[in-house]
């Protein structure tokens, strides 16, 4: 699942990609919305996405993803934080989780990486137009 969040309009696109072995079955929530829940079904090799306009959670967003084998993941801003983006992929030679954030808004924009299996969160600065790498150790949780 990706997130992105348009710059001039507040809308965030979520993209969901299963990947080539299978399809799968998103559910999404958010704890700013009263009309979830959602749910998305990608099939194998195919992309989803879905784009929701911040004006129906005051200017936030708050979605959490639950997908197959435990896969979960949250995405929050308190405000508009308009031209950010962020995927995340698993890689396959190390286990980990290498993360792509980019900012194509005209401000500095503060997101921050959390872990639930015991890393301290991290927050890293993207600059207007740049990109910006980093990867999740995730040795501690088992790999999940």
């Amino acid at each position: 699942m990706d997130g992105a969040v348009a710059p001039d309009s507040g809308k965030i696109a979520l993209t969901f990609s299963p990947g080539t072995a299978a399809g799968a079955q998103f559910y999404v929530t958010s704890a700013n919305r009263t009309d979830a829940p959602w749910t998305y079904t990608a099939g194998a090799g195919r992309t989803l996405t879905d784009r929701w306009n911040s004006a129906y959670s005051g200017g936030s967003h708050d979605p959490t993803v639950h997908g197959p084998n435990g896969f979960l993941r949250t995405s929050r801003s308190p405000g508009a934080i308009g031209g950010t983006a962020a995927t995340a992929r698993h890689n396959a030679t190390s286990g980990n989780l290498d993360l792509t954030l980019t900012n194509s808004g005209a401000t500095d924009a503060a997101l921050t990486i959390a872990n639930a299996y015991g890393r301290a969160e991290q927050t890293v600065t993207v600059r207007p137009g740049a990109t910006v790498s980093r990867t999740v150790d995730l040795r501690a949780g088992e790999r999940w």
